[in-house]
């Protein structure tokens, strides 16, 4: 479905729409404002795959570095004519070796390194910007539900929560925003220059 959606965006109506299209996963919850503001560090006219960079290993040894499709990744404007028409060659070639199976982030990533060798680049720091794993679900308690006293450790520049149930994404969003209050008017998400 992922090569599909890629090469619908791809038409003439949608090509041109935005600068920057984003991919993530039902369970995430994206904090849009923040990563708008993030993306103006890049040119959406030149070709960007961002995301949160992951090696995956193959049964054959071979390994794959891709964008996590949990933490979401982003296609700019200028790649995004190039991936719709690489897509149907990728959707067959995947169809052929394994009937439409597998990760489908793992494979988009394969995708654009075999007909463009265009790679991840990550656009957060995985470490503070981004909770996608359980370890840093419970180091933060994001899904949590905190009292107006307790102390709270979720980072206030986070941009993605991934791996959360339905009633947990409004709790992760009221977290975060609180973090953000805390943090107060000198809060800086920019990356060092």
């Amino acid at each position: 479905r992922t090569f599909l959606l890629f090469e619908a965006l791809g038409r003439p109506e949608w090509a041109s729409a935005c600068d920057w299209y984003m991919k993530a996963d039902a369970d995430s919850f994206v904090n849009v404002p923040l990563i708008l503001e993030r993306l103006s560090c890049f040119d959406p006219g030149e070709l960007w795959f961002l995301g949160v960079p992951q090696v995956a290993h193959g049964s054959t040894g071979s390994k794959t570095r891709f964008a996590s499709g949990g933490a979401g990744y982003l296609v700019s404007r200028a790649l995004l004519p190039k991936v719709a028409a690489w897509a149907p060659f990728c959707l067959l070639q995947l169809l052929q070796h394994t009937g439409g199976t597998g990760m489908e982030d793992v494979n988009l990533a394969g995708c654009l390194w075999k007909w463009g060798h265009i790679d991840v680049v990550s656009y957060v720091d995985s470490e503070t910007e981004v909770i996608t794993s359980e370890a840093q679900a419970n180091r933060t308690l994001v899904a949590k539900r905190h009292g107006p006293e307790e102390r709270l450790r979720v980072p206030p520049c986070t941009f993605i929560v991934h791996s959360l149930q339905p009633g947990e994404l409004a709790v992760a969003r009221a977290n975060i925003e609180r973090a953000v209050a805390e943090a107060g008017p000198g809060l800086d998400c920019r990356p060092d220059e």
